[in-house]
């Protein structure tokens, strides 16, 4: 008698696809559009504690790279590399913006004597 393989559902079988290469493709660009951002910004050249919350997009990128089981996982990790790599790519625009509004808002209203 011939012995039939186990039956495997939709949902549990690989994906044909190598599943590395969207999130190598979203840690490249996190990493090129942190460098670019960063060093495109007027005022942070030297306040290397504008660095730190890199660490965010850097994390979502992280999470892309687990190998997606199902389907949804691949695209959740998917959406969370592709949002890392463009907070990345303006955080530095953003802090600038934001530095430049409080010391705006601060010298409108300093009240001068």
């Amino acid at each position: 008698m011939k012995a039939t393989p186990p039956l495997v559902l939709p949902a549990e079988r690989p994906s044909d696809s190598p599943w590395w290469l969207a999130p190598a493709l979203l840690t490249v660009a996190a990493v090129w559009g942190g460098v670019w951002g960063y060093r495109s910004s007027p005022i942070v050249h030297d306040s290397v504690w504008l660095t730190l919350p890199y660490i965010v997009p850097l994390a979502l990128v992280a999470a892309s790279w687990q190998p997606p089981a199902h389907r949804n996982r691949r695209t959740c990790g998917l959406v969370l590399g592709w949002v890392g790599a463009m907070i990345a790519l303006v955080y530095a625009h953003l802090a600038t913006f934001v530095l430049c509004a409080v010391a705006l808002v601060l010298w409108a209203f300093q009240g001068g004597g």
